[in-house]
């Protein structure tokens, strides 16, 4: 009785498998050139379980193989991976194509429906509601914020310095943890308007933020990222992910509440204000810096669709998109620095002719000055993108233009790491060359061949605000220190994906104070 209630199972199992193998949405899906799959399991099996072997098949081995246009299966999940700037352009310029693939739902708990996640009519209205926030004018208002964080980013590289950097002389220092601590200290300061401190104290929100990305990261490298949710929760690593999140949503609610009292009261003596000495020339959006969490609370008040957890899926979409995106995109500058001496001495020679021997802070002027600089930090995102691939969802049958159709529930993965290394549009691909971006170099290229904030209508909306945090940073940290990699005792970096690309180990950079003195006497 038991054997036969075994092989009823098998056979019941093996009846749907080939019901589903042989449904017209799975023989469309497999019309794609792609690698040989296993039944159950498609192609996961082949996909070494490491996050840097992974990536090295997905987006390096594969699209050798199989080309810039091809399917892989994980398990039931068919996905279209692209890596051509014609499909790029097309499924990322397309209305039809703004919602995001499932693999997002991991996020939800947290950001909600907030702008990365939402779609449909919620996500035009609230892109439309967030972009005036986004503008340049808007955006100087915090380059004091990047100045004072970059500022403190090198006093803290400084004191983890021996007596060696007294003579000058270099020392290795793991500097990711530290870039991470700097540049979540500026977008709590851009998105919430609270000064956490995080380069110089520890509190339990920034240990939750960081722990929460830690989890998150393991989640989508383990097993755990094929299996239902509910399962995942029961476990160790689950649980601790729902007690990070809460302490988060906690902290978040609470600046939310307090800002609103704040708002309220201003409003209040403004209005007693304007009664007693008349209507003033300027609105009530002062001079005053304003952080992204009191444009929604205004906005809100004057009627703008916005309740508390939509304002709060915001604020923790600014927090997750602008913490460990713009640290990875740090990190990898360095390195890239590092091991290109040459470029970062024209870097250098650059900076020197816009701020000559002067430490003082970099102004949206300057910023604008830093060309090569620029190049460099694009360069740096074509070759290591903070987000290596980015996921879309189709909802019904459509046909590309090179005559594929895909069926309905199929999932769109640009793989812009790979897009980026294509020796077509990018000759010598894994050569770090910064006049790649010069204007004249960048006319007749391809604009969807460099995506590194995606592009379309669900571009990245801070992606301004991150390139000039990122000169801030960069060209703080270039006037005091010189950076090197020892390839020789590390070997090359590696990197690793999940949603972001990140070192696959350490990153010991070589720092020399090119400033001791000034330095130790700011400190």
């Amino acid at each position: 009785m038991i054997l036969a209630l075994f092989c009823l199972a098998v056979a019941v199992i093996f009846f749907f498998y080939l019901k589903f193998e042989y449904s017209s949405y799975v023989r469309t899906i497999d019309l794609i050139p792609g690698p040989p799959k296993v039944p159950f399991f498609g192609n996961a099996l082949s996909i070494p379980l490491d996050p840097y072997g992974g990536l090295q098949k997905i987006s390096v081995e594969w699209p050798k193989t199989y080309g810039h246009f091809r399917r892989g299966w994980f398990g039931f999940k068919g996905y279209i991976d692209i890596s051509c700037p014609l499909v790029t352009e097309e499924i990322l310029s397309s209305q039809k194509f703004i919602d995001k693939g499932k693999d997002y739902d991991m996020l939800m708990p947290w950001l909600g429906e907030g702008l990365l996640t939402s779609a449909g009519n919620k996500w035009r209205k609230r892109r439309r509601l967030l972009t005036p926030a986004f503008h340049f004018q808007i955006l100087d208002n915090f380059f004091d914020t990047f100045n004072k964080s970059a500022d403190i980013l090198c006093q803290q590289l400084q004191c983890s310095l021996s007596k060696k950097a007294e003579l000058n002389q270099t020392e290795e220092i793991e500097v990711f943890p530290y870039l991470k601590r700097c540049t979540l200290d500026i977008i709590c300061e851009a998105a919430m308007g609270v000064q956490i401190n995080a380069q110089i104290e520890d509190s339990e929100y920034i240990y939750a933020v960081q722990r929460y990305s830690m989890v998150l990261f393991e989640y989508f490298t383990s097993i755990w990222s094929f299996l239902p949710q509910r399962i995942y929760f029961m476990t160790k690593h689950g649980k601790e992910y729902q007690k990070c999140l809460k302490i988060i949503h906690d902290f978040t609610s609470k600046v939310i509440q307090e800002r609103r009292k704040e708002i309220d009261q201003e409003l209040e003596t403004k209005e007693v204000k304007e009664k007693q000495d008349g209507p003033e020339e300027s609105q009530f959006k002062s001079k005053k810096r304003r952080a992204f969490l009191d444009l929604m609370l205004i906005a809100a008040k004057e009627g703008a669709d916005l309740t508390d957890m939509d304002i709060r899926n915001e604020v923790d979409t600014f927090m997750f998109e602008g913490h460990d995106t713009t640290a990875c995109a740090a990190v990898w500058f360095l390195y890239c620095m590092g091991i290109h001496p040459d470029c970062q001495e024209l870097a250098r020679e650059e900076l020197n002719d816009v701020f000559g021997d002067s430490d003082r802070p970099c102004t949206l002027e300057d910023a604008s000055k830093l060309k090569y600089l620029e190049c460099c930090i694009k360069e740096t995102l074509r070759l290591y993108p903070s987000v290596p691939h980015i996921k879309r969802y189709n909802t019904e049958d459509f046909v590309l233009s090179n005559g594929f159709k895909i069926p309905a529930g199929a999932s769109y993965s640009i793989h812009i790491y790979t897009l980026h290394r294509n020796e077509e549009f990018f000759p010598d691909p894994l050569s770090f060359k910064p006049e790649r971006f010069y204007s004249d170099q960048c006319s007749g290229r391809h604009p969807f061949a460099f995506v590194p904030f995606s592009a379309g209508p669900r571009n990245c909306i801070g992606q301004r605000f991150a390139l000039y945090e990122e000169k801030v940073i960069f060209s703080t940290l270039l006037r005091r220190f010189r950076f090197t990699y020892n390839t020789t005792n590390h070997g090359p970096a590696k990197a690793c994906a999940d949603m972001l690309l990140k070192p696959h180990h350490d990153m010991p950079l070589g720092i020399t104070p090119l400033k001791t003195k000034e330095i130790v006497r700011e400190l």
